[in-house]
């Protein structure tokens, strides 16, 4: 403002001349491009009038930014309407001048276009023309899509001649337009009338066929106008059409090639202008049909079990499978028939069949027949069966007497093939004949097969093992189901015998000791033992026990337990004994002295002295007169005396001593002693004799009644004497008056 007020008061006189200037110069935009142009007045005090005007006669499509000196038009998106001549025209102060530029759009070609003929005969010529619009003018270039499916270049420019066409200028052209913004092509099709061509007929797969697969027979050609094709098969009969279509492609399928379908197909293509024909062989083979049967064989196995049948068939994918049985079984499969199962299983060719084997008539042969066309083959499997479920059962009474006859029998159940079955008897290693052989039931039957033996029993045979083996006679049996067998242990019943009755001390046995009785005894049944202490018409029981052993004690022994001990066995069949005498010695003990009538008489009369005492074995009895010439002593009970002299008068073996006409020297101190080879025992007594006086008248009757006494006394002393004896038969001494 301080230029323009300074220009005007120094410089009144100067003339300023307009500038208008358009920017860019040269205005080239591409499609699509954001564009501005300007218009920028100059030498203008003031604000100028800026306008702008299209020299082209249609709109500017613009958006036109004016401020102060400056014009500007935006340009969003150029395109192809923007190309235009423009002026800028500016006035000021009554100048007016103008700028143009001329704004020019660049663009990629547009639509391409190509004309010429589409369909053509074979030999006839023929020009492809292309045009495009674009900015800068594009490039034609032609191409060809072969029948490999790869592009041809052909050339440039804007037409493509064919100077004489053939079928393989046949298909698809291309002509592309190219600038240095872009490139657009179009496509033409031509098609070259003719006969058919490269006609084609293909197998698939290709190769010998397998009986009942498939095959695809393809037929192709190249035929314009498209006439038709047709599938022919020729034979001796001649040829019959199997397919027609009114296309270029045929397809037919064979969905189960059979050997006689082996044989010359053709193809025969044909349209208005000529035919052309192709043709191939079809070779049928039969499959290497082949089938396995697990487990295949002989097979042995047991009732009750479970077997698994497989199947498998190789060499052909598809084979048929069917099972046969030797009789009508009812399979797993639940679709199948009663004898027959027939499977296709998508997974391969093979079956498999679980059967539970609980009859006899299961055995026999089974097959599985494989069909694949016109290919059978079949493979068998024989199946044998066998039942030994349990060990045999010897069945006897349980016991025997000995020296009878015994039948044992031996019983074993639900075996099969009861043919195959051998029972045998042993007894200690060897074999016995058997009394009755199995009875054999019908076939396909399981059976209980028996066999006896009978054997007369004897005292050996107690105790031992008799065992009835049973084997069974069948190859492919496992080792542990061929043979079984049961013991019995034979029991053989007899009486008791070899009775015996023992005692534990030697003989004799010293009184206050003890002694055991042992007895023993063999018997079958065990039955009963007695212990029986035994007198002249008497017995009396110790001790009873059952079984074959009895032992019995007899502690602090007596005398009196002497005598006769008896071991009673018996059992059902009858009794044996076995007898001892138990003998016990005792030194002399408990002396008893009597005299007979009286130890005090008178002189010349007679008396017994009786001595008794207990002990065995018997003793020896010594009578002694004691005389002692200071004093006598008198030791009744006792086993010794002390200051006498003595002198023995006699001895006696029973005890008994006899002592006629006493004297009054007779009267004094007498001592008994006792003794056996275990000792002795003493007693001291005393006899009184007194003097007789002068007979006085009436002696003959007195001495009458003297002599009836004595001979009574004497006859009482026999009968101590004969008591004596029997005592001592029985170990004791015990005298008593008579």
């Amino acid at each position: 403002m301080s230029r323009a007020l300074f220009w005007m008061l120094f410089l009144p006189a100067v003339v300023f001349s307009l500038v208008v200037d358009v920017s860019p110069k040269k205005a080239m935009f591409r499609v699509g491009d954001r564009e501005t142009v300007r218009c920028t007045v100059k030498e203008c005090a003031r604000t100028p009038h800026i306008t702008w005007e299209g020299k082209e006669d249609r709109p500017l499509f613009v958006e036109i930014l004016t401020r102060d000196s400056e014009s500007v038009l935006v340009y969003k998106s150029v395109q192809r309407h923007h190309e235009n001549r423009l002026q800028c025209k500016a006035s000021c102060e009554g100048q007016e001048k103008i700028d143009q530029v001329t704004v020019k759009v660049f663009y990629p070609p547009g639509v391409v276009q190509v004309s010429g003929a589409e369909v053509v005969e074979v030999g006839a010529p023929l020009t492809l023309r292309c045009s495009a619009e674009g900015q800068p003018p594009p490039q034609m270039q032609w191409r060809f899509l072969g029948s490999q499916g790869q592009w041809k270049e052909l050339g440039r420019g804007p037409e493509l001649h064919l100077l004489k066409v053939s079928h393989d200028d046949a298909g698809r052209y291309e002509c592309q337009a190219s600038n240095e913004l872009g490139q657009n092509s179009t496509r033409l099709h031509l098609s070259v009338l003719g006969p058919p061509r490269n006609t084609s007929l293909r197998l698939s797969p290709p190769g010998p066929i397998r009986e009942g697969e498939l095959v695809r027979f393809s037929c192709q050609t190249a035929s314009a106008p498209m006439g038709e094709l047709h599938l022919l098969r020729e034979g001796e009969r001649g040829t019959k059409e199997l397919m027609a279509v009114g296309t270029g492609e045929l397809d037919f399928t064979l969905t189960n090639a059979q050997l006689n379908q082996s044989g010359r197909y053709t193809c025969h293509a044909s349209n208005c202008y000529g035919n052309q024909t192709s043709s191939t062989n079809l070779t049928v083979t039969v499959f290497p049909l082949q089938v396995e049967v697990v487990p295949g064989g002989m097979v042995t196995t047991q009732l009750g079990s479970t077997l698994s049948l497989t199947c498998a068939a190789s060499g052909c994918p598809h084979a048929q499978l069917s099972w046969e049985a030797p009789h009508p079984v009812q399979w797993p499969h639940p679709s199948a028939p009663r004898s027959n199962l027939s499977v296709d299983d998508p997974t391969g060719p093979w079956s498999n069949q679980s059967l539970s084997l609980d009859d006899p008539v299961q055995e026999g042969v089974y097959s599985c027949h494989a069909h694949c066309g016109s290919a059978h083959v079949s493979q068998q499997m024989r199946l044998r069966l066998f039942s030994f479920p349990s060990a045999p059962i010897i069945e006897h009474s349980g016991w025997a007497l000995e020296g009878e006859v015994t039948v044992f029998r031996c019983v074993v159940h639900d075996v099969y093939p009861p043919a195959s079955f051998h029972i045998r008897w042993l007894y200690r290693g060897e074999e016995l004949p058997p009394q009755t052989a199995p009875e054999l039931p019908p076939t396909h039957t399981t059976a209980t097969l028996t066999s006896s033996v009978n054997m007369v029993m004897k005292p050996s045979h107690h105790g031992r093992q008799l065992t009835c083996q049973v084997e069974l006679l069948m190859e492919g049996v496992p080792k542990q189901n061929t043979q079984r067998s049961a013991n019995t242990t034979i029991d053989v019943h007899h009486p008791p015998r070899n009775t015996s009755l023992r005692l534990s001390t030697p003989q004799p046995i010293r009184e206050a000791g003890s002694v055991r009785f042992t007895c023993r005894t063999a018997s079958a049944p065990m039955g009963g033992l007695r212990l029986l202490r035994e007198g002249k018409g008497w017995s009396t029981e110790l001790l009873a026990v059952g079984g074959g052993e009895l032992d019995f004690t007899l502690t602090n022994v007596q005398l009196n337990h002497s005598g006769r001990y008896t071991c009673h066995a018996s059992n059902r069949y009858g009794n044996q004994t076995s007898s001892t005498n138990l003998i016990v010695t005792a030194p002399p003990r408990d002396t008893v002295v009597e005299v007979l009538p009286s130890a005090e008489v008178m002189e010349g009369d007679n008396i017994t002295i009786c001595c008794r005492s207990i002990s065995y074995p018997p003793p020896l009895v010594t009578l002694t007169k004691l005389s002692n010439n200071t004093h006598r002593h008198s030791h009744s009970h006792t086993n010794s005396h002390t200051h006498t002299h003595s002198h023995t008068l006699l001895s006696s073996p029973n005890g008994t001593f006899h002592l006629s006409h006493l004297t009054p020297s007779d009267a004094g101190q007498y001592l008994v002693n006792v003794s056996n080879h275990l000792g002795h025992h003493t007693h001291i007594f005393s006899i009184i004799v007194t003097e007789r006086s002068t007979v006085p008248p009436g002696v003959g009757v007195e001495m009458l009644v003297a002599a009836v006494i004595m001979v009574t006394g004497l006859a009482g002393a026999a009968l101590l004497l004969d008591y004596v004896l029997r005592a001592r038969r029985t170990g004791a001494y015990e005298l008593t008056k008579a």
